[in-house]
């Protein structure tokens, strides 16, 4: 008879369900799981976006150096340009601005803009001077 009980109270164990324990366990498994995919997606975005970032400083930086090696007489007017490295940029755009300083010097900006991770807009501008005679 006491093996007959024992399966009793063993069906009746099984047909209750899950205990309290079992529950908060399941639980705390589910919520540190969710808790390492957000950090996961969320560093990706960061990730992405920093990498963004640093190809828009080098297209501006690229762009600077090209006018700083024509000289002051060479500059051309203000307005957008082209570079291959844009493409790695999701609607990426870039235009120089060039503006008098003074008599014989000009400031001349290079600004990249582009579509970040989270689909706001993103912008970089670096700036120089350029001397009519000599430099800065």
């Amino acid at each position: 008879m006491s093996t007959r009980k024992s399966r009793e109270v063993t069906a009746e164990r099984a047909a209750r369900g899950f205990t309290l324990i079992e529950m908060l366990v399941a639980l705390f498994i589910m919520s540190v799981t969710v808790a390492f995919v957000t950090i996961v997606t969320g560093t990706i975005k960061v990730t992405r976006d920093a990498t963004y970032e640093n190809a828009a400083f080098r297209i501006a930086d690229n762009k600077l150096d090209e006018l700083r090696a024509g000289g002051y007489a060479a500059l051309p007017a203000s307005g957008s340009f082209s570079d291959p490295a844009l493409t790695a940029l999701p609607q990426g755009v870039a235009s120089t601005s060039i503006t008098d300083w003074n008599a014989k010097t000009k400031r001349v900006s290079a600004g990249v803009s582009w579509q970040g991770a989270d689909g706001l807009a993103r912008f970089v501008s670096l700036s120089t001077l350029i001397t009519e005679s000599g430099g800065l």
